[in-house]
C-alpha cells in the first residue's frame, strides 16, 4: 500500500514527520513507474502512454542537495 511505502521510506531517512506528504507523493509516483503484476512485462506508465517511463531523475530520499543561484 502507499501508506506502507510512505512509512518504510521515513524510517529509512532521518527527516522530520512534517514531510510525510512528500513520501506519499513520492510512494505514489514510484507506484505508477514500476513493474506489477497484473500488467506482465509493463508499468502503469508505459501500459497508459506507450514508452518506457525516464528514471534518471530519481535520487535518494534525504540526500544533500544544493540550490544554484
Amino acid at each position: 500500500t502507499l501508506m506502507g511505502k510512505a512509512w518504510a521510506m521515513w524510517l529509512s531517512c532521518d527527516l522530520p514527520p512534517n514531510y510525510w506528504d512528500e513520501f506519499i507523493l513520492t510512494s505514489c509516483y514510484l507506484s505508477n513507474h514500476v513493474l506489477v503484476k497484473s500488467l506482465p512485462g509493463l508499468n502503469p506508465f508505459e501500459a497508459w502512454h506507450g514508452f518506457k517511463p525516464n528514471l534518471c531523475h530519481l535520487h535518494e530520499i534525504g540526500s544533500c542537495a544544493f540550490v544554484l543561484i
